[in-house]
């Protein structure tokens, strides 16, 4: 999916929703819908520290990770489950 697909497809989903993504592997994961940002994050530099650029993603909550970023790259559909 493109960035664009994703954010025409979230953007009346509220935060909080239970959502179910098809990923490229063939898996399927349930997850909850964290934010509706979705850009990617710019090269950092901290000092000798360097954090490489980030691709766009999805911020979703679920499993054993918390809050976590999922790129959009791998997803190939999102379908809705449940709404608060």
């Amino acid at each position: 999916m493109t960035e664009s697909e994703v954010n025409e497809i979230i953007k009346d989903i509220p935060v909080g929703a239970k959502l179910q993504l098809i990923k490229t592997d063939g898996s399927i994961i349930e997850v909850v819908l964290a934010s509706h940002e979705t850009t990617s994050i710019a090269e950092q530099n901290y000092g000798g520290l360097r954090v490489p650029e980030q691709p766009p993603a999805l911020l979703v909550q679920g499993g054993r990770w918390g809050v976590y970023r999922l790129e959009i790259e791998q997803i190939v559909n999102i379908a809705v489950l449940e709404t608060k």
